[in-house]
């Protein structure tokens, strides 16, 4: 069958009515993937448990963090220098991409949001997004070592910072190599704009992230804000490391490992992540199914091939 054939089935009444159900079946894998991995009632037990005004001040600072990540795929999308659209254009992608997270284990069903960038190609939106999650990356493992040079002090400090300041300068030696390579010479000046207010922007919801541990921790048994970064750090680096869905799992062991030492129980430490775990992530990913179902992929040009990419 030749593309023109596929493109005719795909724009067919028979042709949609398939790939609706295809989408339906991909909506409820994802959604039974979460509620697998997610205690729903223990969850929304711990929520409803919380103060009225810490719960909604919970929702309130996910929204802004969110907000600000919607803004760090936009940044990371005008690494493109073709790419023209409008903010609220690229809302769709975003929220896919939030849903398609839980669908296989470390998230790589989350690129797939690119082919839902409208007017961009699939291979620029692709290394946007690679762009994206390197520096999401790149700020938790900052922020994980500089905890870590507080939690384990008895490590040669010196070690701490090398590794630091080796990790501080990946993103000057990157511009560095844009500069050199004659095939991405031309991103040198996008990078130069973007790139630096993608990882601002991404530092400001990283640190309201532990803001929130903070709020839900202090609920359950005082601590201050320095150590509740210091443990959540450390934990939220297990985030990392792609071998379960959201960091799920992974991240409650690594939350009882770092807040026993400041009087948390197992169940307290497991309760928190997964309160956070469900505002934050669970909520948004909900709402990307609306968009999943109801979006259409983008009319792009695939780069190099000039082939359409039709809409489902």
């Amino acid at each position: 069958m030749n593309l023109a054939s596929i493109q005719n089935f795909r724009k067919s009444r028979k042709g949609k009515v398939i790939l609706y159900f295809l989408k339906l079946a991909l909506s409820v894998l994802i959604l039974w993937q979460i509620f697998k991995k997610v205690d729903l009632f223990s969850a929304l037990k711990d929520i409803t448990s919380l103060p009225a005004y810490i719960i909604l001040l919970l929702i309130a600072i996910s929204f802004l963090r969110h907000t600000l990540q919607f803004h760090n795929w936009y940044y990371s999308l005008k690494l493109h220098s073709k790419f023209r659209e409008k903010k609220k254009s690229v809302v769709s992608s975003y929220f896919v991409g939030q849903t398609l997270r839980f669908a296989v284990p470390g998230g790589p069903a989350s690129f797939a949001k690119i082919f839902y960038v409208p007017n961009n190609s699939v291979l620029a939106s692709f290394w946007s997004s690679i762009a994206e999650k390197s520096v999401m990356t790149w700020v938790t493992w900052t922020f994980a070592i500089i905890a870590g040079i507080f939690y384990y002090s008895k490590f040669p400090l010196w070690i701490w910072i090398i590794v630091l300041l080796v990790l501080l300068s990946f993103p000057f030696l990157i511009k560095l190599f844009l500069g050199l390579s004659k095939n991405f010479a031309t991103m040198k000046p996008l990078y130069a704009i973007q790139i630096p207010k993608v990882i601002a922007v991404q530092t400001f919801s990283t640190i309201l992230c532990y803001v929130q541990y903070w709020l839900i921790l202090n609920c359950l048994l005082p601590i201050n804000i320095w150590q509740t970064f210091i443990r959540m750090a450390l934990t939220q680096f297990s985030n990392t490391i792609p071998i379960t869905i959201s960091g799920l799992g992974l991240r409650e062991g690594f939350a009882i490992h770092f807040l026993a030492g400041a009087g948390f129980s197992a169940e307290q430490a497991v309760s928190t992540t997964l309160t956070l775990f469900f505002i934050h992530d669970v909520l948004p990913a909900l709402i990307g199914i609306f968009f999943l179902l109801q979006g259409k992929k983008n009319k792009s040009r695939q780069a190099g091939q000039g082939k359409d990419i039709d809409e489902i």
